[in-house]
């Protein structure tokens, strides 16, 4: 993956917004049954920091 370097801190500004939007769902969720939708929200977090990775360690 090559991203412009210019775009690299907006989009990671982006993916922590999200992060953090995730994390207050899946916080209002907390001690209740794994449903569908907490394991979701935990795949989606998953997904995010897996980007965020490959962002912070693309070839510019």
């Amino acid at each position: 993956m090559t991203i412009d370097p210019k775009y690299k801190p907006i989009l990671l500004e982006a993916l922590e917004d999200m992060m953090y939007k995730l994390s207050m769902q899946q916080a209002k969720l907390k001690g209740k049954p794994l449903t569908a939708e907490r394991k979701e929200i935990t795949h989606k977090q998953t997904l995010v920091e897996e980007l965020q990775h490959q962002i912070s360690t693309a070839a510019n």
